[in-house]
């Protein structure tokens, strides 16, 4: 059967070097929780919780990628509603989630529950 959850299978033993590293032993199959960073994991074996590094196990599923995210540099503000429809307006400093490039100026991203373009140029 397919997996329903982010996993990995250990390919070695991991005893672990600090406290809440997660044990494991070759051949466990350990849930992914979150990755930390490039190097490591927290994920879950029987029950117990720990962070153990990336390249002791092999992906089987991996965990979803989570949506880019931008932050707003300046405000943008539409100024006139009919024409405008279509654009998100934002405050400065606004987390936008991005859901897909226009073109090489627009892109369209969610905003609490709004869903518009706004230019590239005014987030990072």
């Amino acid at each position: 059967g397919i997996p329903q959850l982010p996993c990995a299978k250990a390919l070695y033993n991991y005893e672990g070097k600090e406290p809440g590293d997660l044990k494991f032993s070759k051949g466990d199959i350990i849930i992914l929780r979150r990755q930390v960073d490039d190097n490591w994991y927290h994920g879950e074996v029987n029950g117990v919780h720990g962070f153990f590094p990336t390249n002791f196990v092999q992906i089987i599923k991996p965990l979803p990628q989570p949506p880019p995210q931008c932050k707003a540099l300046y405000d943008f503000e539409v100024k006139d509603k009919e024409a405008d429809k279509d654009c998100l307006p934002f405050a400065k400093d606004d987390v936008l989630t991005v859901i897909r490039r226009v073109d090489e100026n627009w892109a369209e991203g969610m905003l609490a529950d709004k869903i518009g373009i706004f230019p590239i140029s005014y987030v990072e």
